[in-house]
């Protein structure tokens, strides 16, 4: 584990705010690319893994309350192993929530693991939380104390790893579902949004789940999910008051040309660098140095129209069923 040594109180008003950069999308998009490049500016200090803190955190307060008890009986394993028997039988409030995200740091806290483990300790989880529930009101079903804690978190994190004038760099492709609370929470945050050709990342979720259980959605699971990430980042578009914060870029336009797409990037979030700097990076993240990749790997190849010969006929025409607006809209 890895628990690291605090003190017995935390200041809730001396974890100043830092500014960060959301990388999101769909995934299989090619997210960890654009990641890894970012990553690579000196100003730039990246959490280690995807934190899925808005998943982990935010949503337990937004859904449990809700369910009622056939939906808690058909999740009781769960129920029982995060949060215990009362809730299972009685139904959620807020202290079992906050256990729950205990006991969930704990058991993803593995080295390859994502979790709230690449932002803060158990210790400091656990006092952080403490403080939250001493001096945020519990307003909004524990919505308001859950977002004070992924801030928390946050500055917590920049605290012990970061330097003056650095950025927060933090890559959980389906944050794109939360771009919305992302924004209005954190002012100072940008969003690089990652997108991809629909069905190459139905290819990419197939090779994958040879080895990656969660990656076993089929391409009737994964054109779907990407129709919905495409539709969270059209919405935000959309917004007057959040559009600008967020940044748009086409895997396929950052393979042709990588240097003008990561010099884009670097403007939008105000990371100043220069072309011998961006050509050094480039360089440094090609997929084609990358040890592991191919088939069955997280990295893969990264080619582009690997659908046109590795989608049956029958899928093609699936994806175009359920998302050929999109696709179309898109360009692709």
């Amino acid at each position: 584990m890895h628990t690291q040594e605090v003190g017995n109180n935390i200041d809730m008003g001396q974890l100043a705010p830092c500014p960060k950069l959301f990388v999101v999308g769909c995934p299989r998009s090619g997210t960890s690319w654009v990641t890894s490049l970012i990553a690579r500016h000196p100003n730039v200090v990246a959490v280690p893994r995807e934190t899925h803190v808005y998943r982990l955190v935010y949503e337990p307060f937004l859904e449990l309350p809700k369910w009622n008890w056939q939906k808690r009986l058909r999740s009781w394993k769960g129920i029982l192993r995060r949060y215990g028997l009362k809730p299972l039988l009685f139904g959620f409030k807020p202290k079992d929530i906050w256990r729950g995200i205990l006991r969930e740091h704990q058991i993803l806290n593995k080295p390859d693991s994502h979790g709230l483990h690449g932002l803060v300790g158990y210790g400091d989880l656990s006092l952080l939380i403490k403080a939250i529930c001493v001096e945020v009101p519990e307003t909004n079903r524990g919505l308001v104390q859950a977002e004070e804690l992924i801030a928390a978190m946050f500055n917590r994190f920049f605290e012990q790893s970061g330097k003056q004038g650095q950025t927060v760099l933090e890559k959980t492709p389906m944050h794109i579902r939360y771009v919305e609370q992302i924004l209005w929470r954190f002012p100072e945050a940008r969003i690089i949004e990652v997108v991809r050709d629909g069905r190459d990342v139905c290819v990419s979720y197939n090779a994958l789940a040879q080895q990656q259980r969660w990656a076993r959605i089929g391409t009737a699971g994964a054109i779907r999910q990407w129709k919905h990430c495409v539709e969270w980042g059209e919405l935000i578009r959309e917004r007057p008051g959040l559009r600008n914060r967020l940044h748009t870029v086409r895997y396929e336009a950052l393979k042709a040309d990588p240097q003008r797409s990561l010099r884009q990037v670097f403007q939008f979030a105000n990371l100043i660098s220069d072309e011998q700097q961006i050509e050094e990076i480039v360089k440094a993240a090609d997929i084609n140095q990358i040890a592991k990749k191919g088939e069955g790997q997280y990295v893969r190849s990264g080619s582009v129209g690997d659908w046109k010969e590795q989608l049956s006929e029958a899928e093609i025409a699936m994806c175009n069923e359920v998302a050929g607006e999109q696709l179309a809209r898109l360009g692709y």
